[in-house]
């Protein structure tokens, strides 16, 4: 009975180191300068959408993670989006749409930033009730955020790897999973 709590007590100690490794910055961190961010995250509801709670607790949670945060609000034009990340030098852009008929402008998201000449600067992340994992490798979306946690999960992810999500994190270079670091 008592092997079997240790290694519990092994796992949950395992998990809490994992886990300051994958989210080493908190709003609340004092080793961080108050005014100093992770990164920069532009956001918006797509142009012809209203719907904002998932984009507001994205924000919200980007936030609360220590980075800073440009809500653009709803109803947001592509052109407005790439010029805001590019005015802005932003790390990355979230976007949210609800409605089958307002996923399209994600499409056209990844085209203005290219158009801007920053695509490759930036991270993208698309959202939304209907948008899926599939739908963000069709358009070029670099993450599909599921909700507020996977959204950070995944910026942070780019920024400890240096890489798009995809893969998982190693804190050793030389493991080898079977679908990297061969």
């Amino acid at each position: 009975m008592y092997r079997k709590n240790w290694n519990l007590l092994g796992l949950l100690i395992l998990g809490m180191i994992v886990y300051q490794f994958v989210f080493p910055v908190s709003a609340g961190d004092s080793c961080r300068q108050e005014n100093e961010s992770v990164g920069t995250v532009i956001i918006a509801t797509v142009e012809g959408d209203s719907h904002t709670f998932g984009k507001d607790s994205i924000a919200t949670a980007f936030e609360k993670e220590g980075f800073e945060v440009i809500n653009l609000g709803d109803s947001i034009s592509a052109e407005s989006l790439a010029a805001t990340a590019k005015e802005k030098e932003a790390d990355f852009v979230f976007s949210s749409a609800s409605m089958s008929t307002t996923m399209l402008h994600q499409i056209q998201i990844e085209e203005q930033l290219k158009a801007a000449g920053i695509r490759d600067k930036v991270i993208t992340g698309v959202g939304g009730s209907l948008v899926t994992q599939a739908w963000a490798d069709k358009i070029g979306a670099d993450i599909y955020a599921a909700g507020p946690e996977d959204a950070v999960f995944k910026a942070k992810s780019t920024l400890l790897n240096g890489s798009i999500p995809g893969t998982h994190i190693s804190a050793n270079e030389s493991t080898s999973c079977g679908n990297c670091h061969r």
